[in-house]
């Protein structure tokens, strides 16, 4: 589950807290928190564009496990980054992903 607790509308996007905003227009997933962050790697300092469509550098890389148990790997670290981005398309790019939407849910599972 990527957001197992309700959390206000002022808490959404302060950075605060570790709820995940699925994105269907980001390439990757990205955090601006490190400690989220496990196998943790430098990379070659890349830039992504934001919502806001300012820029900003992705310099690390790891993988995360989410609630229910969902392995995120090959998650940006960008620093400043104020939310944890979910790429709905990095997610359905693995092979054995299932994503299923309805009215007050998004549900998604992997097989292996």
């Amino acid at each position: 589950m990527l957001n197992s607790q309700k959390i206000s509308n002022s808490e959404k996007m302060n950075g605060k807290q570790e709820a995940w905003i699925i994105d269907t227009g980001a390439s990757n997933h990205m955090t601006g928190t490190l400690n989220l962050l496990h196998n943790l790697q430098d990379i070659v300092p890349w830039i992504v564009g934001l919502p806001n469509r300012n820029n900003a550098v992705a310099t690390k890389e790891g993988s995360l496990v989410l609630d229910g148990g969902i392995c995120l790997e090959n998650v940006l670290y960008v620093s400043g980054l104020a939310c944890n981005l979910f790429s709905m398309s990095q997610f359905i790019d693995h092979p054995n992903s299932i994503v299923s939407f309805a009215r007050n849910m998004c549900v998604l599972q992997t097989t292996l």
